[in-house]
């Protein structure tokens, strides 16, 4: 788990009622402290109780937030504030108090989407120098029914931009590709082989590298879990394990380090049909689907010629996990590989936890216990990092 972080958040105006609850919520999952500040108009709205019973921690009225206030929070975040309250906390006196804050200082403003606000927000992003980073609303609308609607940076955006703040960025210039998700091979227009992989390890994988500060490029298939809204992130949207064998091959030389994570299908369909197949009356009822192998993308990494990424596999197992993963590290040539045996509960697709045992080409084995796939996916890129290192000494 990341160390224990605090953030002040500071909300002004109607967008307390949408967009509060997820934010503090979100953040403490992640396991941050807070302490929220609302300005007058939110309290009208939401009274002096709302953020208190989200938070745990008693209500600050902005303006009052003392120096130790300011001293003892990693991070502010402004999220979200009116205009006019953007304007005024990067004003001279504001600009002072942020340099008590250890970290950084985030604003989030919202605007009516019926103006035209490209100039008050080029402006705005303008000020505050080196001290405020703004969080600009990307084509995100909030509704707030009667009230109208809000041009503002999403809760989901406002947390990956905390929490790559309060977050050591010791993968900061690397460059990592992930695969993610299961791939779809199909045999005719309707039906197609598939597997129960939702993506959520991969996404994982790559959230945590770009809270860490990496440039992460996520190959995926047709996934059911979201990738979260972070500018760290670059999607690239695939469906058949061919396709995800050309993305990725087009794109490995370039990066430092490649995990594959993705729950690639051995077979395809010899032969696709352009049209449905109907059913077929045969003595014994059996419909057979004949099939090949599709493209190795580890197995290619791992024995690629010239520069190579450091590779870290995934395998999946149903038994004889141990003696399958190390075949797998030696016969791919990775230099890491991740296994979970998927017969374990709470080890498997579509399940928040994972327990993986890393086989590393030294001969060590470090196993890690059950946890949050956020969490596996922080200790496997602590390791890889690790490897990464002392593969560059040497």
């Amino acid at each position: 788990m990341l160390s224990l972080k605090r953030i002040l958040l500071i909300v002004d105006g109607p967008g307390v009622m949408t967009h509060t609850a997820s934010l503090v919520t979100s953040l403490l999952r992640q396991g941050v402290a807070m302490r929220v500040a609302l300005t007058e108009s939110a309290r009208l709205l939401v009274g002096d109780y709302f953020t208190t019973m989200l938070s745990g921690t008693p209500l600050i009225r902005f303006p009052e937030i003392s120096e130790k206030i300011l001293g003892d929070s990693d991070a502010v975040l402004a999220a979200p504030v009116s205009e006019k309250m953007a304007w005024l906390l990067c004003e001279d006196d504001w600009l002072a108090k942020w340099k008590h804050v250890k970290g950084p200082v985030m604003i989030a403003p919202a605007f009516l989407p019926q103006e035209d606000n490209a100039e008050v927000r080029m402006m705005l992003s303008s000020r505050g120098g080196g001290a405020v980073q703004w969080l600009m609303a990307e084509d995100e609308t909030t509704d707030m029914g009667s009230l109208g609607s809000l041009d503002v940076a999403s809760p989901e955006r406002c947390l990956e931009a905390a929490m790559t703040a309060m977050t050591k960025q010791d993968l900061a210039g690397k460059r990592i590709l992930i695969t993610a998700g299961p791939t779809v091979e199909d045999f005719d227009p309707v039906r197609f082989v598939t597997n129960r992989s939702t993506g959520r390890m991969g996404v994982a994988l790559a959230r945590m590298a770009a809270w860490r500060g990496a440039d992460v490029t996520i190959v995926h298939g047709p996934m059911t879990w979201p990738i979260p809204p972070h500018g760290g992130i670059h999607a690239c949207p695939v469906r058949s394990a061919q396709s995800m064998y050309d993305a990725v091959m087009a794109r490995v030389a370039y990066m430092d380090l490649a995990i594959l994570c993705a729950a690639v299908a051995d077979f395809t369909p010899i032969n696709y049909s352009n049209v449905k197949i109907k059913k077929q009356k045969s003595a014994d009822g059996v419909f057979s689907l004949e099939m090949k192998r599709t493209p190795d993308i580890l197995d290619s990494i791992g024995h690629a010629s010239g520069r190579r990424p450091f590779l870290v596999g995934f395998a999946a197992e149903s038994d004889h996990v141990q003696a399958y993963a190390q075949a797998k590290l030696e016969s791919k040539n990775c230099d890491m590989l991740c296994a979970n045996d998927v017969t374990k509960p709470g080890s498997g697709f579509a399940v928040g936890t994972n327990q993986v045992t890393v086989f590393k080409r030294d001969g060590s084995v470090v196993e890690l216990p059950q946890m949050s796939k956020e969490d596996v996916a922080r200790r496997v890129l602590d390791i890889a990092l690790e490897g990464m290192s002392h593969r560059a000494a040497n």
